[in-house]
């Protein structure tokens, strides 16, 4: 359910973990990043060109860290992180809707225990 959503905006699942940790930070490491989204760093290299190439984000040199890339979102990928996480809660919320927010905070719990490598 969630691939299709994704593939509805043209995005895949680094992608949109990319775009997520990005979207409440101004800018983050291509390091920073990889952490944030839990990837591997060549995966972050590759998922950052290709969101690049398409317009969403965009990197600069670190001004205090002459090898070090800095990326953020352009505003086209401020625009598609919104409506990811919008569409996101919608899929929540048919899924979760009939759990209490204490149920659902320990689905999470449990979710991010199994999740982490």
């Amino acid at each position: 359910m969630l691939q299709a959503l994704l593939a509805q905006e043209g995005v895949n699942g680094y992608e949109y973990r990319c775009l997520s940790a990005l979207a409440p930070a101004d800018q983050l490491s291509q390091t920073d990043l990889g952490a944030a989204a839990a990837l591997d760093p060549r995966d972050v290299t590759h998922t950052v060109r290709a969101l690049e190439d398409r317009g969403l984000v965009s990197r600069a040199k670190d001004p205090s860290h002459g090898r070090r890339q800095l990326v953020s979102l352009t505003s086209d990928g401020q625009r598609t992180a919104k409506r990811l996480a919008d569409t996101i809660v919608e899929v929540q919320d048919a899924v979760f809707g009939n759990l209490t927010r204490k149920e659902c905070a320990t689905l999470l719990a449990l979710l991010e225990r199994v999740a982490r490598p």
